[in-house]
């Protein structure tokens, strides 16, 4: 059965969310970004159809973190079939074809290097052994699908490149017997730049508009990709969730979401739209506390879900 929700009760729950938890002092902001935000706390949403709708802190500026491999996936589809790239990003037992050489107990030796499975997509994109080339190439996916350019924390990027360095990341790798699909070292140096970026509230909720709207941007009304590959970024969101909570938060929602480090979380419901928040403080789990509550309340309150079979309408 086909529902339909007056735009009023919409931005009437939205705003009783942002209320009920815009005091909650909950969690401690990620060290790397603990001075950025204090206390900023911001909502979005972005319908399919171009209608947008904000609430508090949405043009304060956060790192994306684990978010970037949303537009790194996006390009990745552009470029091969779902199935070349669940081939190349792994088919061992262990999920990630990494080849690491065991230990004397028998267990793989794990690269020192953060987030390795992001390091192989971003070394996938193409085209291979030109990384201002890559960089350009998510650039314009990422502005395509926001609508605007995020902005390079030059600072950020600095200190992850330090910390990098001192991790030895790229020998790690090479030690581990890693799999990339390009050289190691630009590749490191191209996903720390992407994790550095800085985007808002406002850009999170058209990217995942975007994607709830089968590659058209809702606002700007661009066609920026392949609409037939949506479904399988919401699955692959659905997969991955929020940081070490994903199925919980699919079981409780029933909506695929991410976040990162920075306080970003964004869900995509397909074919309705897209909400995002924002909180620097995160929980234990590395969860922005506040946002994803925040996104939970709103799901909760007017009963969306991907897996509901009613068709969602908005109306005035």
């Amino acid at each position: 059965m086909d529902r339909k929700i007056k735009l009023a009760d919409l931005k009437s729950v939205v705003s009783q969310a942002y209320d009920k938890l815009k005091n909650d002092t909950k969690g401690q902001a990620d060290p790397r970004v603990a001075d950025m935000n204090p206390g900023k706390f911001g909502i979005s949403v972005r319908l399919a159809d171009g209608t947008k709708f904000d609430v508090g802190d949405t043009q304060a500026q956060f790192a994306m973190g684990a978010l970037v491999r949303i537009p790194v996936m996006v390009q990745l589809l552009t470029q091969m079939r779902v199935e070349e790239l669940v081939q190349k990003m792994g088919i061992a037992k262990c999920g990630c074809k990494c080849h690491g050489k065991p230990k004397d107990n028998g267990q793989q030796d794990k690269p020192k290097a953060h987030h390795k499975m992001a390091l192989r997509s971003v070394s996938m994109v193409e085209p291979t052994g030109d990384p201002e080339g890559k960089m350009d190439i998510i650039s314009n996916m990422m502005i395509g699908m926001m609508g605007s350019s995020p902005v390079l924390d030059d600072n950020l990027y600095k200190a992850a490149e330090k910390a990098n360095a001192e991790r030895d990341a790229v020998n790690a790798l090479a030690a581990a017997d890693f799999e990339l699909y390009d050289a190691a070292a630009p590749t490191i140096d191209l996903y720390l730049k992407l994790r550095s970026m800085l985007v808002t509230t406002e850009q999170l909720a058209e990217m995942g508009a975007t994607i709830a709207a089968d590659g058209v941007n809702p606002v700007t009304n661009q066609i920026v990709f392949d609409g037939s590959i949506s479904s399988t970024i919401c699955a692959i969101m659905a997969a991955k969730g929020p940081k070490k909570m994903g199925r919980p938060w699919l079981i409780m929602t029933g909506t695929p979401a991410m976040s990162g480090f920075g306080g970003g979380f964004v869900a995509v419901l397909p074919g309705v739209g897209s909400i995002a928040a924002f909180s620097p403080e995160l929980n234990e789990a590395g969860i922005p506390i506040k946002a994803a509550l925040s996104i939970k309340d709103i799901l909760d309150q007017l009963q969306l879900s991907a897996f509901s079979s009613a068709k969602v309408e908005f109306v005035d």
